[in-house]
């Protein structure tokens, strides 16, 4: 249905009427009623109060018609831009991969005790030592450390970055608005001068049919499509925010999860580390100790045993050397006692 269905013109009578003319006369106005009864109250009475103040002859008024919200939506486009170019997320991931890389260069299971075969054992290059391994596990602690400070400081910034994207998405929901009520203005300001004044420019033309009042009618049609073009111009910046809106919640997203990312890494991923690599220390102490009190048993055994058996030997030796020695200073004894005897009877003899 047009808005002037009810009035016939016959413009194939005027000379020289701009095609616009007749164009308006058959547009409708029904998008104008359907854009404002999208608004809320208040933005309703906001937009009668800009359409109120549309002058069609001033091209100044027509362009001013929604240039704010256009000017701060541009800005606000280019202070997003600058805040996501500032915000390199590639330095968190590289982080998190350098605390992956950090933690599987050095397993905790490495001083659990590991039984070989002797062949193995004979063979196999000889493995680091516990001290190395502990030298090895403190140096990694200290960068383990080092990335959990770093991450920390990224976390803090990501916050700070989602509550600034928040506040992006709240100023960017405020132009939308503006731009919808500054939108229902300009379609308002159609629908009335295109009910209203045009059907009365079209019926003084026809009535005059003077050139001066036709061309009169021929620039109003052309500021109507300024005005049209106005009403375009800010639908477009209306959908550059609506699509800036998923941006912004896109981006936000992101800097969430890769802030849990990061919470898990501090919380839960390197904690759980530590506790692993405590376990396996303690583990491998006690062992350790087991083992060095099994040794000391042993030892002490194997050394009372030994210690009883020697008693024992060097016992029957010195018997063995007592009764040797016995029996040498008896048949010494002996041998001196024949000596004397004899001696005593060679003495009788010679007397």
């Amino acid at each position: 249905m047009t808005a002037n269905s009810d009035r016939i013109f016959h413009l194939d009578t005027l000379h020289g009427v701009s095609p616009l003319v007749q164009t308006y006369l058959e547009a409708t106005t029904e998008e104008a009623m359907a854009t404002y009864n999208t608004l809320s109250p208040l933005a309703q009475s906001r937009a009668l109060l800009y359409a109120s103040k549309i002058n069609l002859v001033n091209f100044e008024s027509v362009l001013s018609l929604g240039q704010g919200s256009q000017r701060a939506l541009s800005q606000f486009a280019d202070r997003m831009l600058s805040q996501v170019k500032q915000k390199d997320v590639t330095k968190i991931g590289q982080m998190l991969d350098s605390l992956m890389q950090t933690l599987d260069r050095v397993d905790p299971t490495a001083l659990e005790p590991k039984k070989q075969s002797f062949f193995k054992k004979m063979f196999s290059k000889t493995g680091p030592t516990i001290k190395q391994t502990l030298t090895e596990f403190e140096r990694i602690s200290i960068q383990v450390e080092r990335i959990g400070v770093q991450l920390e400081r990224a976390q803090l910034q990501l916050f700070d970055d989602v509550d600034m994207l928040e506040q992006l998405y709240a100023h960017n929901n405020g132009f939308f608005e503006e731009l919808a009520t500054a939108i229902a203005a300009g379609q308002m300001k159609k629908k009335q001068v295109i009910e209203m004044e045009l059907p009365e420019k079209v019926a003084s033309a026809q009535s005059n049919n003077q050139p001066l009042v036709i061309q009169q009618l021929n620039d109003f049609a052309t500021e109507i499509e300024r005005l049209d073009q106005r009403i375009y111009d800010l639908q477009v910046s209306q959908q550059v925010a609506l699509q800036t809106a998923p941006q912004i919640r896109m981006i936000q997203q992101a800097n969430q999860t890769l802030a849990e990312k990061i919470e898990f890494s501090i919380v839960t991923l390197i904690p759980l580390w530590k506790n692993q690599l405590a376990m396996m220390l303690s583990m491998n102490m006690d062992t350790h100790y087991a083992q060095l009190e099994e040794r000391l048993a042993r030892t002490n055994e194997r050394l009372t045993n030994v210690t009883f058996e020697q008693q024992v030997t060097r016992f029957k030796e010195t018997q063995r050397e007592l009764q040797s020695a016995i029996q040498n200073v008896f048949a010494l004894h002996t041998a001196t006692e024949k000596e004397k005897q004899q001696l005593q009877d060679v003495t009788e003899l010679k007397r």
